[in-house]
């Protein structure tokens, strides 16, 4: 096989799990729509996901899968009537990088620590002088 001159093959890119952050807009008026959501994603992207907090405004789902987010997103909704589909207010999906922060108390701190990695030190240069 020869070598692509622009890069990774798009193929191999997608082989590797990578995470990412579903940020979805809940309310009670799309309870119904926003728990076949979480359960189309349970079922289709990743098994082991389950939401890092759920509050009167929203959800957020961590999960670890080799789909790129749009893929992510085609079957969270899948299943869903057009109707249904259309209320959706808002989600939002993010890969996680190689740096984050959370306070370590929280429930994402395990999750990011496991899978990402611990983040990364301050360099010298951006630490504050007292």
């Amino acid at each position: 096989m020869t070598e692509n001159p622009f890069g990774d093959d798009d193929a191999a890119s997608t082989s590797e799990k990578r995470q990412f952050l579903v940020l979805l807009s809940a309310g009670k008026d799309s309870l119904s729509m926003t728990q076949a959501i979480v359960q189309n994603i349970k079922k289709d992207v990743d098994p082991k996901s389950n939401p890092l907090w759920i509050d009167s405004k929203g959800i957020g789902i961590l999960v670890e899968t080799e789909l790129v987010a749009a893929s992510i997103w085609n079957r969270a909704i899948a299943g869903l009537d057009h109707e249904r589909s259309e209320a959706l207010k808002d989600m939002l999906i993010l890969e996680v990088g190689q740096d984050w922060m959370a306070r370590k108390d929280a429930p994402a701190t395990h999750w990011l620590t496991t899978h990402v990695g611990s983040p990364r030190l301050v360099p010298r240069d951006q630490l504050r002088r007292r």
